[in-house]
């Protein structure tokens, strides 16, 4: 055998083993959905952070365009965010990138209402919180409102429209690492009309982007209490299903997951008594060790369903104190009983 036969067949061989290791690696990197879906379900606690527009405007939901200079977390640090969390016990956290009046937590190009238009241009908070969230082994999901009130996304969605939300969408899924789930809202119950035809396709881009990433839209789950859609329905439509308890402590109002439910969901509350910062928060007793743990966490467990706290942090861009001891509480109790 020559030295060129040879070497054509020791580069045929590395060849072939480069493309064996390559597939399996393929095969590793894309998980199934039901294994997501277990993995979504073994992180049990997770932070909502409501952190946006109505922070500075005491509003849940901000009337459109909105002066961006009113934005100011003059204090704003991400790790005091990801050092509560950790302090509980969480493992995921979902930050409202964009809420329903359209400001944006980064720099978009497609318009000038988000953070590179505020006292603090030049820093990119969904960037930071990432960061921040990642280093205290806490991972960083995204909430993202299809309704868009400043920038016109409302009733029927256009063509337009969904091109808009893609390049807002291709922004985040590509600028900020891996995003395990995403959450829509907006989309149905308030000033948009939800078709298959839409979510498909934004669900179909998304996916392109992320092969692993869940999907989940609230509308689902209000489809299900309000107009009687199956649950079953609704999980074949989300890739887990998000129960949405109401804010405030009214027993008569709690939507808690299903006794024996078996689809991958988590369930949110707030800790204070609204999803966005208030002044009164300062004169609240935030959600109590009990109710947390005792209430929620210990039930929910047996409930396929993890709990997602929704946190407000103030407009100085920090977690109440209150808040950052009764999290250190939580933990002190939830993990020693784990």
């Amino acid at each position: 055998m020559n030295k060129i036969t040879m070497a054509c067949l020791i580069f045929l061989g590395c060849l072939t083993a480069c493309n064996t290791k390559k597939s399996n690696q393929e095969q590793e990197s894309v998980r199934s959905l039901e294994e997501l879906r277990t993995e979504f379900t073994k992180l049990k606690f997770g932070m909502f952070i409501h952190f946006n527009m109505g922070t500075y405007h005491e509003k849940e939901w901000v009337a459109p365009g909105q002066d961006p200079m009113s934005f100011n977390p003059t204090k704003l640090d991400l790790e005091q965010w990801a050092d509560a969390a950790k302090s509980a016990g969480m493992k995921y956290a979902v930050l409202t990138t964009k809420h329903h009046d359209g400001f944006c937590l980064w720099d978009t190009k497609t318009t000038d209402y988000d953070v590179a238009s505020t006292p603090v241009k030049g820093r990119d908070i969904v960037k930071e919180y990432c960061d921040a969230f990642r280093s205290k082994g806490v991972e960083p999901h995204f909430y993202f409102s299809i309704w868009d009130r400043t920038l016109g996304i409302e009733d029927s969605i256009t063509s337009k429209d969904i091109e808009l939300i893609k390049i807002q969408l291709k922004e985040l899924l590509t600028n900020y690492g891996k995003i395990p789930t995403l959450t829509f809202d907006g989309w149905g119950q308030c000033g948009t009309v939800w078709t298959m035809e839409d979510y498909i396709e934004i669900r179909d881009f998304v996916k392109a982007l992320q092969p692993e990433i869940m999907i989940t839209d609230h509308y689902q789950v209000v489809r299900h209490v309000k107009h009687g859609f199956p649950l079953e329905e609704a999980y074949k439509i989300n890739d887990f299903l998000h129960f949405e308890e109401p804010s405030g402590k009214n027993p008569k109002k709690k939507k808690f997951a299903p006794e024996g439910n078996k689809f991958a969901a988590h369930q949110g509350p707030t800790i204070q008594s609204k999803w966005f910062w208030k002044k009164r928060f300062l004169d609240e007793d935030p959600m109590s060790v009990e109710e947390i743990v005792d209430q929620r966490l210990n039930v929910l467990a047996d409930r396929n369903c993890n709990l997602l706290l929704n946190v407000a942090p103030n407009p100085e861009g920090l977690i109440d104190d209150n808040v950052v001891q009764r999290l250190k509480e939580v933990g002190e109790v939830y993990l020693n009983k784990k």
